[in-house]
């Protein structure tokens, strides 16, 4: 029997959601149809390709894998890499899943995975794959109360979790300096030129039409000029700092920008708890300093078409995974 890897397009959507279902059973807001069109075939100009694959034997799925694109510029030259997701495979297709990871391989400058299910991260080092870094969760309660009423577990931990997370949302921290502000403003092209490497305005246009979530995006000030952009992505109760980007990346500019987020958190939305990624050590610092708590280590595997160890320029921060959305709504509290 032949196996064919092709794209898929929105006249798949009903078998592609019969095959997911079987394969991630008890995961509906993975097989949500409005969050399988924005993932798979809602267009962007970023990346105008194909980001949904399914591998078909006599026209029967039997593996499928998605892609959350990136290009990295370094000067004149750009690199094409993707984070797979929603990987798949029907386990009578003996190969399914190895061939549909093989394609990415073949036909991106790299391919990374942040985390993923424990068979995923067991299978990946046996493609190639290389651990590179280790991408670090940070938390902090913001709306106590809040958060109690609407907690993923209510058991005898929740009063003393509920003192706990009133006394963690007001620990005195250093202050912001007066000149350093944020105001509401688009991830524009003049702005990211100078922040960011690998994300265009059209990406975050794209976050805003995510179905789960509402995306806002702020500017970072220091008298009067923009330094900094960060994004937040509201998912439920849970504002998820998408990325943080600073003209200067130092652990106290770090920390005045966690300090920020905090504070666009609190008066742009109704969340009650807001969570941030990063991987350097000037973020992890700056995340302590404002108040944050390390809740989870994720491992960063990456493979290399070209064979070599060079590293992209990428933070592996939330909005380079589908981590910033994968868990729908309600959000699950890391606090």
């Amino acid at each position: 029997m032949a196996f064919l890897i092709r794209p898929t397009t929105l006249a798949d959507e009903a078998q592609l959601i019969e095959f997911l279902t079987r394969m991630f059973p008890g995961k509906a807001g993975l097989v949500n149809p409005s969050m399988l069109r924005w993932k798979y075939w809602d267009p962007r100009e970023d990346w105008p390709e194909p980001r949904s694959f399914v591998g078909e034997r006599d026209g029967r799925f039997v593996g499928h894998v998605a892609l959350w694109p990136v290009t990295v510029r370094t000067g004149t030259k750009s690199e094409r890499g993707v984070h797979a997701m929603d990987w798949a495979a029907d386990p009578r297709a003996l190969g399914a899943g190895w061939s549909l990871i093989k394609d990415l391989t073949n036909n991106y400058d790299f391919v990374y995975g942040i985390g993923g299910e424990e068979i995923t991260r067991s299978i990946l080092p046996k493609l190639g794959f290389r651990a590179i870094a280790e991408a670090l969760t940070w938390a902090r309660p913001i709306r106590p109360w809040r958060q109690m009423l609407r907690h993923q577990s209510k058991d005898w931990q929740l009063a003393p979790r509920f003192v706990r997370n009133s006394w963690w949302s007001r620990i005195p921290l250093r202050l912001v300096p007066r000149r350093w502000t944020f105001e509401p403003g688009a991830a524009s092209a003049g702005v990211l030129a100078d922040l960011a490497v690998e994300r265009e305005e059209s990406f975050f246009q794209y976050l805003q039409r995510c179905p789960a979530a509402t995306c806002l995006t702020f500017h970072i000030v220091n008298d009067g000029r923009i330094v900094g952009l960060f994004a937040l992505l509201i998912v439920g109760e849970q504002a998820r700092v998408a990325g943080t980007w600073l003209k200067t990346p130092s652990p106290e500019t770090w920390r005045i920008a966690f300090h920020l987020a905090q504070d666009a958190a609190r008066q742009h939305s109704n969340a009650s708890e807001i969570i941030a990624r990063c991987t350097t050590e000037a973020g992890m610092i700056g995340a302590e300093r404002a108040g944050m708590r390390l809740r989870t280590r994720t491992p960063v595997v990456l493979f290399r078409k070209d064979g070599s160890e060079l590293l992209p320029s990428l933070p592996f921060q939330l909005c380079d995974s589908d981590a910033l959305f994968i868990k729908g709504q309600p959000a699950t509290f890391l606090t």
